[in-house]
């Protein structure tokens, strides 16, 4: 069971929109690159700031597209409550 407040929730679900949009874009800009080995120009817009690429090849692109999907994961499982939440750590 998740623990969360309401205010945190709302925004891990924010986040986990704005991750699933660079997704949807990272997945485009590969299949583009793909067609033609790689990618003349892509704009990635993150709220925080703006990276444009010129000439990226599809094992970079792919990645990029591999740590979103493992951020999206991640604000899933804080969402529901799973992952680690305690760490202890001895020397």
């Amino acid at each position: 069971m998740s623990y969360l407040h309401p205010a945190q929730r709302a925004r891990i679900m924010a986040l986990i929109t704005a991750k699933e949009a660079l997704l949807a874009k990272a997945n485009a800009a590969y299949s583009s690159a793909l067609e033609n080995s790689e990618v003349q120009n892509y704009l990635i817009d993150t709220g925080e700031g703006k990276q444009a690429t010129s000439r990226r090849k599809p094992s970079e692109i792919r990645i990029e597209i591999t740590a979103l999907e493992a951020e999206i994961d991640g604000l899933y499982n804080r969402l529901g409550g799973r992952g680690i939440v305690c760490m202890n750590l001895r020397r």
